[in-house]
């Protein structure tokens, strides 16, 4: 009598299977995956060019006060600084993300897009600020728009550590810290509109805690774990 082959496939595990069959087609593996980095890299560096162009050169007839006119387009320069850093955060989350990403589906892409469609809006949305700078809406429609990437970043390691599109060997500790941390950006995005409705300068004021969210969070949960990886010690 035949014996069964030893060399006979696994298996599928169910969760990948679930999801096969949910949403149709096999995974992609990493020899696709520079597609889906050079367009997202794309989308972010024409973000961040488009940002310039909210930037207005002031009009001064003949020898008219220059300096008077800058300093009062200052506040659309500091929009255009804190956007541009902002475009930055994401991109630099996005790189972190994609260095542990290993395969990816539809549903992925899809996020990915989600967040690129969030990122492309900016310069549109610090439009809007620069212009309405001093306005309630304006204030919270860009707090909004960063809280959302935030949520959507999120969402990207979620669904990828769910669907085991990350590196086998990626320590759970990392996954962990970033699906927690990356909550931390939407949530002080959040508190500066509820802030708004007390006073806007407050609301932007607490943009700020962004940074320190970013940096030492990651400093001190990995400086704490041990875990040997040195990259993610300092956060972006």
């Amino acid at each position: 009598m035949a014996l069964p082959s030893s060399t006979a496939e696994p298996t599928e595990a169910p969760v990948l299977a679930h999801r096969r069959r949910l949403w149709g087609g096999p995974d992609r593996f990493s020899e696709d995956m520079s597609r889906i980095i050079s367009l997202s890299d794309g989308v972010f560096a024409f973000a961040l060019t488009l940002l310039a162009l909210s930037l207005v050169v002031p009009s001064v007839t003949g020898n008219g006060p220059l300096g008077y006119a800058l300093n009062h387009e200052y506040g659309a320069f500091l929009g255009y600084v804190f956007a541009f850093v902002m475009i930055s955060v994401w991109w630099i989350n996005h790189h972190r993300f994609f260095r542990y990403v290993v395969r990816h589906d539809d549903v992925l892409i899809w996020i990915n897009l989600a967040l690129l469609l969030e990122v492309a809006v900016m310069p549109f949305v610090l439009k809007v600020f620069a212009s309405y700078s001093t306005t309630q809406y304006g204030i919270v429609l860009f707090a909004a728009m960063q809280a959302v990437a935030g949520f959507t970043m999120n969402l990207l390691w979620r669904y990828a550590s769910v669907a085991k599109l990350l590196r086998p060997d990626l320590d759970p500790a990392i996954v962990r810290f970033h699906k927690i941390r990356g909550l931390l950006t939407p949530a002080v995005f959040l508190v500066s509109i509820a802030a708004s409705f007390v006073n806007l300068s407050l609301a932007e004021v607490l943009w700020i805690g962004v940074f320190f969210t970013q940096r030492y969070t990651g400093r001190a949960v990995f400086t704490d774990r041990e875990t040997g990886q040195r990259e993610e010690e300092v956060g972006s």
